[in-house]
């Protein structure tokens, strides 16, 4: 879609209904919160992990290490949040 259209305003309100953050190629990242604190340490968040992928990937051209489903699974629960078990599993 092109970036600052309405069909991608649109696509990612209908994201935004969902998940606190929407990523779109060639656009870039849009992230909701509570207030500007947790709203930009989640942005960080996210770009930072990205960042560490692409990275990662860069240079050893697969995963090394990963984190199973189960132990995400614990995780959320430890942290107390929602994790949606379709982003539990990645080719």
């Amino acid at each position: 879609m092109i970036p600052g259209g309405r069909e991608i305003a649109m696509e990612t309100g209908k994201l935004m209904e969902e998940y606190d953050v929407a990523i779109w190629a060639h656009h870039g990242m849009l992230v909701a919160g509570e207030d500007f604190d947790l709203t930009f340490g989640l942005m960080h968040t996210v770009e930072k992990a990205a960042g560490i992928l692409v990275k990662t990937l860069s240079m050893a051209g697969a995963k090394r290490q990963t984190i199973t489903p189960e132990e995400f699974r614990h995780l959320a629960k430890d942290f107390g949040v929602s994790l949606p078990e379709k982003f539990l599993f990645w080719a």
